[in-house]
């Protein structure tokens, strides 16, 4: 049998293993591996909170300014809404989304972390960048529409539609937060999908039908910062509960589904990566499967294919 033998390599930078960063590799001792220079301190932690702070405020100016055209829009009104806001979180990913992940949402931070696509102190900073962002682009709106309408749009914050119950709303939220959420850890975050699809367009058609959806009905936020900064604005905190519960319950939800029903196997690494090596070596087949469900790597079947052994 051959003495090819696998070594997991931990991920120093605690984001999901790249094409760069396997996690697993073949004849490559320890201490050997090709390590990139460290990022600086600024470019870890300060840049990507940046990032997310200016993202917010042109999402949130741009979400509170188009509310001002619902009111004259006629029929229209829902699609404009839900094109300004797809686009929007489409082009500032395009933009940004190599420097902090592109997350402009404290619910897609949430579910990114439980993923483990970022760290929990990291996405704190994420939090209160957001929030900060949101309520700067707010301020700006209502510094350029005109009085009356802003007060008719009420600053762009969100409402429940008649008939729509604060329960109804929540559980509204929640659904298409978790879409939208499982969405960008599917195309962005998960190692299955690098090179292999289009995650500005997938998450802005993500938030564009979940508007489309659910805006008449549960105001289809999606985004506790969106729902924030214009409230501070403007004053209106009517139902505004309903924005925080339901897009962190969705995200809560798509991040442990990530985590727990496609990555958990077994509760202990010791046992698996054992049998991982046994498996491999007898069964690669079989192998191939059990790792891809593994909750100690992220390597996909892809990644694992050439591991296998053909002059056993």
């Amino acid at each position: 049998m051959s003495d090819r033998r696998l070594e997991r390599i931990p991920s120093g930078n605690g984001n999901m293993a790249s094409e760069s960063d396997s996690i697993l590799t073949v004849n490559s001792p320890r201490g050997k591996k090709a390590e990139a220079p460290p990022s600086s301190w600024y470019e870890k932690y300060i840049q990507p909170c940046i990032a997310e702070f200016v993202g917010l405020i042109v999402f949130a100016f741009v979400g509170t300014m188009v509310t001002g055209y619902a009111g004259m829009g006629g029929p229209t009104w829902l699609v404009g809404i839900a094109l300004a806001h797809g686009l929007t979180i489409a082009l500032l990913i395009v933009g940004m989304g190599h420097i902090s992940g592109g997350h402009f949402n404290p619910a897609v931070t949430l579910g990114v972390t439980l993923a483990g696509g970022i760290h929990p102190l990291l996405a704190g900073g994420y939090g209160i960048s957001q929030l900060m962002g949101s309520m700067i682009g707010a301020a700006f709106t209502k510094a350029i529409l005109p009085n009356v309408t802003y007060i008719q749009c009420n600053g762009g914050t969100h409402s429940i539609g008649a008939g729509v119950s604060v329960g109804g709303a929540i559980l509204c939220e929640a659904i298409l937060t978790m879409t939208l959420v499982m969405t960008v850890i599917m195309s962005a975050v998960d190692s299955a999908s690098k090179g292999k699809a289009l995650p500005p367009l997938a998450i802005g058609l993500a938030v564009l039908t979940g508007i489309l959806a659910g805006g008449p009905f549960s105001g289809a936020s999606m985004n506790p910062a969106r729902a924030f900064g214009p409230a501070v604005v403007s004053g209106v905190w009517k139902d505004h509960y309903v924005w925080w519960l339901g897009p962190l319950l969705g995200g809560l939800i798509a991040g442990g589904l990530y985590r727990y029903a496609r990555l958990a196997i077994l509760s202990f690494p010791g046992p698996l990566l054992v049998y991982q090596a046994t498996a491999l070596a007898y069964r690669p087949t079989f192998h191939i499967l059990l790792a891809a469900l593994s909750p100690y790597h992220t390597c996909t079947v892809d990644e694992l294919r050439p591991y296998v052994f053909v002059d056993r």
